[in-house]
């Protein structure tokens, strides 16, 4: 229990820390090409819905990578998205798990944060990755996202249509 303590601790400092370096002033992005989307994959998902919203802003399926966090012991990565629990992080904070590594190291162009509830491990993974665009939702720590769409998980349609309209005003797509 009290290595547990020190791991949360461990990962809110250093969630903060990767915060407080983020260079927000400019998101560098000339066009789509590379997509990342991050689930919590603990309520039930739709990777239909995370397919569908990747050929909507026209991502090639191999451009497109799906992480999720499972709150239960036993995950297993299956063909369509990766997954990670609390037992991906060592006491320390960091990441033991080397897929997940991979995925915060790689750039992305966007990272949406497909998640309405603040989880330190979700928060941890979003906050870390080098996307150089990050949209998520209202309900999640606001100095995570670039973007904030206000819109649920569960009307994947109105997300859809409202982050095409705003990717198109950025001049994204």
């Amino acid at each position: 229990m009290i290595l547990k303590g020190l791991k949360r601790n461990a990962i809110k400092k250093s969630i903060e820390t990767h915060l407080k370096k983020r260079n927000t002033s400019s998101t560098g992005i000339s066009s789509l090409k590379t997509l990342a989307v991050l689930v919590d994959a603990s309520n039930s998902i739709n990777i239909g819905a995370i397919v569908k919203l990747a050929n909507e802003l026209q991502v090639n399926p191999e451009d497109l990578k799906v992480v999720g966090y499972k709150e239960d012991k036993d995950i297993e990565d299956d063909k369509d998205a990766a997954y990670y629990n609390d037992k991906s992080f060592a006491v320390n904070g960091s990441v033991k798990n080397r897929a997940l590594q991979d995925f915060m190291n790689k750039e992305y162009d966007v990272l949406i944060t497909f998640y309405e509830e603040n989880k330190l491990e979700l928060n941890y993974v979003a906050a870390v990755s080098k996307a150089k665009l990050k949209i998520g939702f209202a309900e999640v720590d606001n100095r995570i996202n670039d973007l904030i769409i206000g819109s649920t998980t569960n009307d994947t349609n109105l997300f859809i249509s409202e982050l095409k309209k705003y990717l198109k005003i950025l001049q994204v797509i």
